[in-house]
């Protein structure tokens, strides 16, 4: 069964205000063990033949006053997809049926998520990525990472569930929308679960920075989150994630994914900005507790 945000559509741009989510019943344990998960890969620009219209529908975000970051309306997008009879998608299939969420098929990627927006407007005025490795979890359209992309970064990867999403929204947003001659950022872009990645990417490379907004609804993807953590951040590095407080209907949120962090005990939290609304936004700075850098500092 699908998860629904049952929420209106925002006419403007397709944006997503989720203080008032209602969800459909969530799968049973035993029938998530028995979904598909998705391959994790990498997904090259050069394989994407996407070329939309230079008319397509175009939403820019003033992030500071000079920041702007821009990306392909997402309703535009998926009138193009729904309009290619010999694609066969999963996205459209999703929201054909007004599922913003299909567990182990689609995840949302297709939609500018609030709190991406709130998690980019931060970043673009707290924080230095001048020659910083940057990771962007579960991206969709990719503001936060193109955001760290256009202020400095040396390197940005960029990982959504959904190879489509990834083709569809986040390399066109990036390559047609963002990247210009000033901008010396090299990207990667990387499909697939969670549970795979630490597998699949250079166990010696660290991020400096690793973001994601709105990736904390579920609880049952804590703990694989929490492995990429462990697994990809610098010892040094710093991770920021935007999140609601309380994602109603499935039980996730800011304040349950800190205990399970603190609970944990590789990390320490804080909540370094809060955005109050019907139901309060927050933005969580985590980095490595001295103790662990010590380790992660022995087995380098």
């Amino acid at each position: 069964m699908a998860f629904c945000f049952n929420f209106p559509k925002d006419s403007e741009d397709n944006d997503h205000n989720t203080d008032d989510i209602q969800l459909e019943a969530p799968v049973s344990k035993k029938k998530k063990l028995e979904q598909f998960v998705t391959e994790f890969k990498e997904i090259r620009v050069e394989d994407c033949k996407t070329d939309y219209p230079y008319d397509l529908k175009v939403n820019t975000y003033q992030l500071t006053d000079n920041i702007t970051v821009s990306c392909y309306d997402a309703g535009a997008i998926e009138e193009i997809l729904k309009k290619d009879k010999d694609h066969s998608s999963s996205v459209v299939k999703a929201t054909s049926c007004h599922s913003d969420l299909v567990p182990n098929v689609y995840e949302g990627g297709l939609t500018v998520w609030e709190c991406g927006i709130d998690l980019a407007s931060y970043i673009a005025k707290e924080v230095d990525f001048t020659d910083k490795m940057v990771l962007e979890l579960g991206s969709g359209a990719g503001i936060p990472g193109i955001c760290a992309m256009v202020c400095g970064a040396k390197v940005v990867h960029f990982q959504d569930y959904n190879e489509e999403v990834l083709k569809e929204y986040t390399i066109p947003n990036v390559t047609q929308l963002n990247m210009d001659e000033d901008v010396r950022c090299t990207c990667r872009y990387f499909s697939g679960d969670w549970s795979q990645f630490s597998d699949k990417i250079d166990k010696e490379q660290r991020y400096d920075i690793i973001l994601t907004a709105e990736t904390i609804y579920n609880p049952d993807n804590y703990q694989k989150l929490h492995d990429v953590f462990t697994s990809q951040l610098d010892k040094h590095g710093t991770i920021y994630l935007a999140a609601k407080s309380n994602y109603f209907g499935v039980g996730g949120g800011t304040g349950l994914f800190e205990d399970f962090t603190n609970k944990k005990g590789q990390f320490s939290c804080k909540i370094c900005k809060t955005i109050e609304a019907g139901v309060p936004r927050e933005i969580m700075q985590l980095k490595w507790k001295d103790t662990n850098i010590d380790k992660l500092t022995e087995k380098t």
